[in-house]
């Protein structure tokens, strides 16, 4: 499974390059890259730079602005061998989406469909009898597995913090 990266926003330039918003907490990850996948398609890192929170790509094969303007609003991917190393307790937002949730009480809240990236804190969407949000805070989560696809939430914290859509 691949894990994105960034997404297109525009093609920048006249020679192909093109500029992303990265979605990813540190955008120097990107100068170990070699390799991209936009679109399925698998592109080899010409040359690469970063400039106000945004990183400019030129990718073998796009050498032109017409074929840069074609990928944009396409999300860039890194197979999952090329990604980092995560410290403790931190995820990639691939690995949440899908998790089953639960109280610490055996209560089934629903499953994860959405992280959005805002402010302070990820926020993540449930889909179950209801709509739920609620932001990832240390305090609300007893456990992570990932591999099962199931998180306990305490029930206290939970009760503090989520908003249900009606």
């Amino acid at each position: 499974m691949n894990i994105i990266i960034g997404e297109i926003i525009k093609a920048q330039g006249l020679k192909g390059e093109i500029k992303i918003k990265p979605l990813t907490d540190d955008i120097g990850r990107y100068k170990k890259l070699k390799q991209v996948i936009v679109n399925g398609l698998s592109y080899d890192i010409r040359s690469q730079r970063a400039l106000d929170g945004y990183v400019y790509l030129s990718l073998a094969g796009v050498t032109d602005r017409l074929k840069a303007e074609s990928l944009v609003g396409h999300n860039v991917e890194i197979d999952r061998i090329n990604a980092v190393d995560l410290p403790e307790n931190t995820y990639f937002i691939v690995d949440i989406i899908g998790c089953e949730v639960f109280t610490d009480d055996g209560k089934h809240l629903g499953t994860i469909e959405n992280v959005y990236q805002n402010g302070a804190a990820d926020v993540y969407e449930i889909k179950g009898e209801k709509s739920i949000m609620f932001p990832f805070l240390n305090c609300l989560i007893v456990s992570i597995d990932t591999d099962e696809k199931k998180m306990i939430v305490s029930k206290d914290e939970f009760s503090k913090v989520a908003v249900y859509e009606d």
